[in-house]
């Protein structure tokens, strides 16, 4: 790697170093895991924002110009906090290089030469904060741990990421906070002690190789190590993508120092090639749980037995989601029986029932399992604290169920409440648009298409069933318009040419009329 060489590593640790980086199986989450890719993104912008960094302080020592460099790691720091907010360590991973080449310290190289850096690092660190809060990820309603349970859950994460740099095992993509806290939560702070204090020794000592890779780790893993919870765990894999390269270095500097030794070379390749077989079996092996969403599920499962719902509740999303509905309902049913009281779970096994009715594979049972749906949405309803998006998505759910059984005011009823709640939410719109227009009410139909495409602007057959209603009541000139943006976004529909010449007869134009006529049979004899 570019920044060990220019850190004065030579080449069999600067290729050592690589090696660990690129091999060792606490990769292969950000890697693997599409929606981690920003971490590969992010991280190849803040290596080179520190390899520019390394050569402004060379030319520094020569004497050169060193504006453009500077304005080339601004860019580079930027586009990294844009890829990530972990970015925002960019500055403390400056600091950890000045140690590394012995840069006194001071009011100029800590704050004035770095103050654009800061900058960003803060702008960027208070919008992820407000985004958060936003979102609700900073609410901690679900674990209600004091602060002190979090310090130790931090401490915690930061010895279990130590473990693992060197036993990466187990390595799972979800770790939810176990209740209560485990013994060995609230032990782990005399660890967290004894490590700084080993670190403060080295420093004494002037080991500057090991106090930089424990600065460089702890600076990029210190606001992922969950004090201020966010999300459903408290640790994971991927956060130590970026901080374990400070281990990477201190290991690359003593393989380079120690294989410049004759006597020490041989047992340090036989170390080595057994280090790095294991490292990459494990990591084979666990790039297959990413193959789907089944196999990462059932490996969360195999950690997690029955005492998590979460792992059966995805592993079922992603069943439904193939129409593998037996093993969804199995999946969501065992969920419940964990967790009795969460309405999503009820709520995701009412869809795969509707969803099995809807099929056409099952038309036998198809009424049955409409009822079957309708009975969870329902008990989800129930359930007390429904949060209100969930409660209106339910609501909304259960209309469609009623829909399909013929009981229009009942759907028209659940639907509106469920609109009430949320009022942006498409499928309430589209379901009730079909509930309106069965029973007769053609302007209410109309204005739920019209709220629809609002949210949902590429759906050839609203536009189509919109422009049809406009047709009929007379408005030829708004369906003419609506039927040529359904034929826009789907040629084919030769079912929207027929109507727009409809429109056209009715707008007096024959000769449009006459060419939308003859266009659907072209289309069917293609």
């Amino acid at each position: 790697m570019k920044l060990l060489a220019r850190m004065g590593v030579g080449n069999w640790g600067v290729f050592a170093g690589g090696l660990l980086f690129g091999i060792h199986p606490m990769r292969v989450e950000s890697v693997a895991w599409a929606t981690e890719r920003k971490d590969v993104l992010f991280a190849v912008f803040f290596f080179a924002a520190l390899v520019y960094y390394v050569r402004w302080l060379k030319q520094e020592e020569r004497g050169e110009n060193r504006t453009g460099t500077y304005l080339v790691m601004l860019l580079l720091a930027l586009l990294s906090c844009l890829s990530k907010v972990q970015a925002v360590t960019l500055p403390l991973s400056m600091l950890a290089l000045d140690y590394w080449f012995r840069r006194p310290f001071s009011l100029k190289t800590v704050v004035v030469e770095k103050a654009p850096f800061w900058i960003l690092s803060v702008a960027f660190g208070l919008i992820n904060l407000y985004t958060l809060k936003q979102q609700g990820s900073t609410e901690d309603d679900l674990t209600n741990f004091t602060l002190f349970d979090r310090l130790c859950i931090g401490m915690y994460s930061f010895c279990v990421y130590l473990y693992k740099l060197f036993i990466p095992y187990p390595m799972s993509p979800l770790y939810p906070y176990p209740k209560p806290l485990p013994m060995e939560v609230y032990i782990t702070p005399v660890l967290f002690v004894v490590v700084w204090a080993g670190i403060i020794w080295l420093w004494m000592k002037d080991r500057r190789v090991w106090v930089f890779g424990m600065l460089f780790f702890f600076f990029n893993v210190m606001f992922l190590l969950q004090v201020l919870g966010a999300g459903q765990g408290y640790k994971a894999d991927r956060f130590t993508y970026v901080p374990y390269f400070g281990f990477f270095a201190v290991a690359a500097w003593y393989f380079e120092h120690y294989y410049r030794k004759e006597q020490s070379r041989g047992l340090l390749q036989g170390i080595a090639a057994v280090v790095f077989l294991a490292f990459a079996i494990m990591t084979v092996r666990q790039i297959g749980v990413w193959k789907n969403g089944e196999t990462l599920w059932t490996h969360v499962i195999k950690y997690e037995g029955k005492s998590n719902s979460l792992p059966y509740w995805n592993r079922g999303q992603f069943h439904r989601s193939k129409g593998n509905y037996d093993m969804a309902l199995a999946d969501y049913s065992q969920a419940m029986v964990i967790a009795p009281d969460n309405p999503e779970l009820y709520n995701s096994r009412g869809k795969t029932y509707f969803d099995m009715a809807m099929s056409g594979k099952f038309n036998a049972q198809s009424k049955e399992l409409a009822q079957k749906a309708i009975k969870d949405y329902s008990d989800a309803l129930k359930i007390p604290n429904v949060k209100p998006k969930s409660k209106a998505e339910i609501l909304i759910n259960r209309g469609a169920a009623y829909g399909s059984q013929q009981s229009f005011q009942q759907s028209i009823n659940d639907i509106t409440e469920g609109l009430k709640i949320d009022p942006k939410n498409e499928n309430g719109y589209f379901n009730r648009s079909i509930a309106y227009y069965t029973v007769g009410q053609i302007d209410n139909a109309l204005a739920d298409y019209n709220e629809y495409l609002k949210y949902a602007p590429n759906n050839a057959n609203v536009w189509y069933e919109s422009g049809m209603i406009l047709r009929a009541k007379g408005k030829n000139d708004e369906a003419i318009e609506r039927l040529s943006r359904a034929i826009q976004l789907d040629p084919g529909m030769g079912i929207a040419f027929v109507e727009r010449a409809r429109a056209y007869i009715q707008a007096n134009n024959k000769m449009a009329a006459r060419q939308d006529y003859q266009r659907p049979s072209k289309w069917v004899s293609n």
